[in-house]
């Protein structure tokens, strides 16, 4: 769910080494006793010990190749936000779609943002670059379908190929795959299905359907541009994945590439639960399900977290400050006016459906 409209007025928090040093420290300590009880207990948590073992005896070699899968990945969605922001406003170029990014991943890892995460942030620049807050809402959810119909994509795809036998697993893992796969097919029909329905007037879910379905359409006028720059979306999910498939290599033998898609996928669906770990369980869980050694997808998936969060920390507390300061020269340009901007920029997005309003500057 996208955040309200009071979201746009969030104000960046100012950078405390004493509160980083502290939010650091407790999961910190924690892991460290953690650790020292899970060595000392053995026995029925055996698991835990051998992913112990497997880690310090990882490859090197595949750790730092997921170091560069990580950092691929975030090139990919730097890519799709310049694309889809510099459409709406020439403010939002590669430099600023850099910093936007990464300051997103430093406030949702690092600093007390009351909960606010990156995609708030990123509604929250769209909005100091002039945008009205509609026309910055829109835009940011045509992003997020871009970024997403790869999502639902990928699970509808792998879930496939398992389920027809063509990537590993059998019998009940068939059944699992085939349910996701028919899972993220609907969520796909329903996008289309709001996409092709004249928006009405109504309640909450009508309008949000409405919304959507803007959403929709206007990705869809993106995809016929053929620009580089979308294949962002699948750069940034497929090398995140790769990172998970990297360290299933550095600990030991890595089930089926169809089996990885499948459970990082699933896993990250368990992001939408608010419980700490949600998604580290969501993602050994489904490896489990299909044969993966509970110490391999231990070692694996906590590992792959490690880097997901930890490695984009620091660059993103740099991006923050320069945040901070693109947008403090944002507002001393003051608005932006139509002969400010670049012809390629200006210039609407053609919409797929004649006779409606621009797709992503409507007027």
């Amino acid at each position: 769910m996208l955040p309200p409209e009071s979201s746009p007025e969030l104000t960046l928090p100012a950078f405390d080494a004493r509160v980083l040093a502290r939010r650091a420290a407790v999961p910190l300590a924690a892991a460290v006793v953690a650790v020292a009880v899970l060595v000392l207990a053995g026995g029925p948590l055996h698991a835990f010990t051998d992913a112990l073992k497997r880690a310090v005896d990882a490859d090197p070699r595949w750790v730092l190749a997921a170091v560069g899968f990580e950092i691929v990945s975030f090139s990919g969605y730097i890519a799709l936000l310049w694309l889809v922001g510099e459409r709406a406003t020439p403010r939002l170029d590669l430099r600023a779609s850099a910093q936007v990014t990464l300051a997103g991943a430093a406030v949702t890892r690092l600093l007390p943002t009351g909960g606010a995460g990156g995609v708030a942030l990123t509604l929250w620049a769209l909005r100091r670059t002039g945008l009205e807050p509609k026309q910055a809402t829109r835009t940011l959810l045509t992003f997020l379908v871009l970024l997403y119909a790869v999502f639902l994509l990928s699970i509808a795809v792998a879930g496939a190929l398992i389920a027809v036998g063509l990537g590993g697993g059998s019998g009940g893992h068939i059944v699992l795959a085939a349910g996701a796969s028919l899972g993220a097919t609907v969520a796909m029909a329903l996008a289309v299905a709001a996409a092709l329905t004249e928006p009405r007037e109504g309640g909450r879910i009508a309008r949000a359907a409405g919304s959507l379905g803007h959403g929709v359409r206007d990705a869809a006028a993106f995809l016929r541009q053929a620009d580089g720059r979308l294949l962002g979306a699948p750069i940034w999910w497929a090398f995140d994945a790769a990172v998970l498939y990297g360290m299933l290599n550095a600990f030991g033998a890595p089930p089926a590439v169809a089996v990885v898609v499948l459970g990082y996928f699933v896993g990250m669906v368990a992001n939408t639960i608010p419980l700490p770990g949600a998604v580290s369980g969501g993602m050994v869980g489904v490896l489990l399900a299909f044969g993966v050694e509970a110490d391999l997808a231990l070692a694996s998936v906590l590992s792959y977290r490690a880097l997901a969060i930890w490695l984009p920390a620091p660059v993103g507390l740099a991006a923050l400050s320069g945040l901070r300061k693109t947008v403090a020269r944002w507002g001393a340009e003051g608005e932006l006016t139509p002969a400010s901007a670049p012809a390629a920029v200006a210039a609407p997005a053609r919409h797929w459906t004649p006779g409606r309003e621009p797709a992503l500057n409507p007027a």
